[in-house]
């Protein structure tokens, strides 16, 4: 950055912070630095069931962000739907017509577990309609918007426990948005498909507390997958 010395006119060449050098060496696909990229990890995986990602806008620019890897490991047949800009309220008329029966993916009161009992009920094709955001940001999309209000509540299976480091969660038992949608497709799809997920979550979550903690070692993904 060049700077005008007002004492005697000489132009200084003044560094840039640290901060704004570091941008440039940020992966444009996973948004970390270049040394910890893990894009090579994505693999797509082929899944029957529609996924719709109703995601709040604070979310779009956080690293710690999971549906944003739900996207590009399901690209067929996830879709992305923000809310909460300014003037742009949520359309939730197009998200409806998407194939599949219709579920909304998070764990209130009334909510039924995903298992082999509900799958004889509901033999599908699924349509999970999914909540990303804090706790709080995800229970008020099913509250508020008068179309999704009447869609059955689902929860995964009891007993399992969150793997995600990045956000510290209320409950042991609260699980990410990427890791709720794994473990209900396993239930739904298969576990082939849980594994493959979360194979890939791991690798996620290792490669982002690196780079947060600036670990200069080299990092071993090696034997995630």
């Amino acid at each position: 950055m060049m700077l005008l010395d007002a004492k005697n006119g000489n132009v200084i060449d003044w560094p840039m912070s640290t901060r704004r050098n570091s941008r440039p060496r940020r992966c444009p696909r996973c948004r970390i630095h270049q040394m910890y990229c893990f894009c090579a990890h994505i693999k797509p995986t082929t899944v029957q069931s529609t996924l719709s990602l109703i995601v709040h806008v604070r979310e779009l620019k956080l690293t710690s962000n999971t549906a944003t890897f739900l996207k590009e490991m399901m690209p067929a047949t996830t879709h992305f739907d923000v809310r909460g800009r300014m003037n742009e309220p949520l359309q939730i008329e197009p998200i409806l017509e998407r194939p599949g029966t219709p579920f909304f993916l998070y764990p209130d009161e009334n909510a039924i577990e995903l298992n082999e009992e509900f799958k004889r009920k509901h033999p599908g094709p699924y349509h999970l309609l999914v909540p990303d955001g804090n706790w709080h940001q995800a229970r008020k999309v099913h509250q508020r918007e008068p179309l999704l209000s009447s869609i059955p509540t689902v929860k995964i299976p009891a007993g399992i426990t969150a793997e995600y480091q990045l956000r510290r969660a209320p409950q042991p038992h609260y699980v990410s948005t990427y890791e709720a949608v794994a473990h209900a497709l396993g239930v739904l799809e298969g576990e082939h498909v849980r594994d493959e997920l979360m194979a890939f979550f791991r690798i996620f979550v290792k490669s982002v507390m690196h780079s947060r903690n600036k670990f200069h070692d080299e990092l071993d993904l090696e034997g995630e997958e």
